[in-house]
C-alpha cells in the first residue's frame, strides 16, 4: 500500500531537520548523521545499505533487488548534503527547522538535494513494498555534492563495465510549473587565471603613459579575443567536438520559457536580441567563456600608474564531446599567440572537468519521457543542463544511459534563504519515480 503524501512530508521534515552542511560551516557529527539516516531509509525498503568512509564525507551505498527475475539493474544518485544557510537573519522561518506554508515545505535542502531525492527513492520503496519493481537497484548517496568532492566519482569509476542498465539523478526538475522536463546533458566547466606581466615595476602613467605597455590594457584586448562571435561561437580552435543538438532537443527550445523573461528572473540584461534568439542553444549547447574578476594592483586606491601587473578569473562552459584538457591548452596558445611584444603570460588551472550528451532516442531516455508525460499528464521538454554534474559525466564515460531530472522548480531558492519545495511537486516527483522504474523493467527487451 503507497503511503500517503502527508506520511511521505512528514518523514521527509525529519530528513531536513539534519543539518548536512559540507559547505565549510558544518559539524562532521550531521553529515555522518545524514548518511545513517538515509542508510536506514534504504533498508526500510527491504534493501541493504552500508556508509563508507572516504577521505571526506561518507558514501552511502545501498542496494534494492527487484521483485522478479531476471531485472535490469538501474543506479540511482543523489546527495544528502546541503549548502551553508548564511545569512541566516534573511529566512523567514529556521533553516533546519521544516516549515510548511503556502503549499511549499521551507528548509535548507527542501529542493536540492534532499526533497528532490527522498521523492526518487519513496517511489522506489512504494514499488518494492508492493512486489512491483521490476529492476534491481543500486543506490548512492553523495556527501561532497556541494564542495565538489571527488569520492563518489572514484566509486563510479571502480564499477565494472557493463554494471548498468540505466541511471536516474533527481537532481534537475520542471523547465516551469506545468512542464517537467529530462536532460539529456551537462556542461564540462573549466576555471582558472590568466595574468599578464609587462615590466618590473608599476610606473607613473603622467611619466610614462602613451608610451609605456600597459598590463590592464594588454588583459583587456585579450579577454576579447576569447569572446564569442554574433553567432555565439567561440573562435574555432575552442569549438572542437561540438555536435549540433539532437532535433528533438532544438524542437523543445521553441517551447521553452521566454528568454527575456528567464534573464529578467535572473535580474540581468541581455546581451542582444541575438542572444535572446539563440537563448537556449547558447545555455546549454554550445561552450561558453566568462570573466568571473578583474584584478589590477591596487584597484581599489586612487593611483595613476601604468600598471605592470593584471589578471582575470576566467571561466568556459563546456559541452558534450569536448576534452577539457585539449581545450584548456588551445585557450593558451591563441592568448599566447595574440599577446603583443613586451607582455608576458601567465595561467593557473583551478578545476576543470568534462561535460556529457546522450542521445535522446536511447531506449532509457524515450522510456523515462513517456514514463514521465503518462505520470504527470504534463508534456516533457528534453534540455540540457547548463551546469556541471561530474557524476553524470563519469556515468556516460562508463557508458551508463542517465536520465536527469527531478521535480523541483526553477524558483524553488536553492542555496538562497527561504529554499523550499511545493508539496504538490513533491507528490508529483513520487509519481514519475514510480513511473520510470516502471517502464525500465522494459530495458532490454526491444519494447523501447
Amino acid at each position: 500500500m503507497p503511503r500517503t503524501t502527508d506520511e511521505l512530508i512528514e518523514e521527509l521534515c525529519a530528513y531536513l531537520r539534519i543539518p548536512s552542511i559540507s559547505s565549510g560551516d558544518g559539524d562532521p557529527a550531521d553529515i555522518a548523521r545524514a548518511a545513517d539516516w538515509v542508510a536506514d531509509r534504504i533498508r526500510a525498503a527491504g534493501g541493504t545499505a552500508e556508509v563508507l568512509p572516504t577521505a571526506a564525507n561518507p558514501l552511502v551505498v545501498g542496494a534494492i533487488p527487484a521483485s522478479r527475475e531476471p531485472a535490469p539493474r538501474v543506479l540511482l544518485y543523489g546527495h544528502y548534503d546541503v549548502q551553508t544557510v548564511a545569512p541566516l537573519d534573511a529566512w523567514t522561518s529556521p533553516p533546519f527547522e521544516p516549515a510548511i506554508r503556502d503549499g511549499a515545505v521551507y528548509a535548507r535542502g527542501a529542493s536540492d538535494d534532499k526533497g528532490n531525492f527522498h521523492a526518487l527513492l519513496a517511489g522506489a520503496a512504494d514499488l518494492a513494498a508492493d512486489g512491483a519493481l521490476p529492476v534491481h537497484l543500486t543506490v548512492v548517496l553523495d556527501g561532497e555534492e556541494e564542495i565538489g568532492g571527488h569520492s563518489v566519482i572514484d566509486w563510479i569509476d571502480a564499477q565494472p563495465a557493463g554494471a548498468y542498465d540505466a541511471a536516474v539523478v533527481f537532481d534537475a526538475g520542471f523547465v516551469e510549473p506545468g512542464r517537467p522536463a529530462i536532460e539529456i546533458g551537462v556542461r564540462g566547466v573549466i576555471t582558472g587565471t590568466v595574468t599578464v606581466r609587462t615590466g618590473e615595476r608599476d610606473a607613473h602613467s603622467g611619466l610614462y603613459g602613451g608610451a609605456a605597455l600597459n598590463a590592464a590594457h594588454v588583459l583587456s584586448r585579450l579577454i576579447a579575443e576569447l569572446e564569442p562571435g554574433p553567432d555565439g561561437r567561440l573562435p574555432e580552435p575552442l569549438m572542437a567536438g561540438v555536435e549540433p543538438p539532437a532535433a528533438a532537443e532544438a524542437e523543445t527550445w521553441a517551447t521553452l520559457p521566454d528568454p527575456a523573461g528567464e534573464l529578467a528572473i535572473a535580474g540581468i540584461a541581455p546581451k542582444g536580441p541575438e542572444a535572446l534568439a539563440d537563448y537556449y542553444l547558447r545555455t546549454t549547447a554550445l561552450p561558453t567563456f566568462d570573466v568571473n574578476a578583474i584584478t589590477c594592483r591596487d584597484a581599489g586606491a586612487n593611483r595613476t600608474i601604468v600598471p605592470c601587473e593584471a589578471t582575470a578569473a576566467i571561466s568556459f562552459r563546456l559541452v558534450g564531446g569536448q576534452d577539457s584538457s585539449a581545450f584548456w591548452a588551445a585557450v593558451q596558445e591563441i592568448l599566447h599567440e595574440r599577446a603583443p611584444a613586451g607582455a608576458e603570460l601567465s595561467f593557473a588551472l583551478r578545476g576543470r572537468s568534462d561535460g556529457a550528451a546522450f542521445d535522446p532516442d536511447l531506449p532509457a531516455v524515450r522510456l523515462a519521457r513517456a514514463a514521465v508525460e503518462e505520470a504527470t499528464g504534463m508534456p516533457c521538454a528534453v534540455t540540457r543542463s547548463g551546469g556541471a554534474i561530474p557524476l553524470v559525466t563519469a556515468l556516460a564515460g562508463k557508458g551508463v544511459p542517465t536520465v536527469l531530472t527531478g521535480c523541483a522548480l526553477p524558483n524553488d531558492r536553492i542555496h538562497a534563504p527561504d529554499e523550499h519545495l511545493r508539496v504538490e511537486q513533491y507528490a508529483l516527483g513520487v509519481e514519475m519515480a514510480r513511473a520510470i522504474l516502471t517502464a525500465f523493467g522494459g530495458l532490454g527487451d526491444g519494447a523501447a
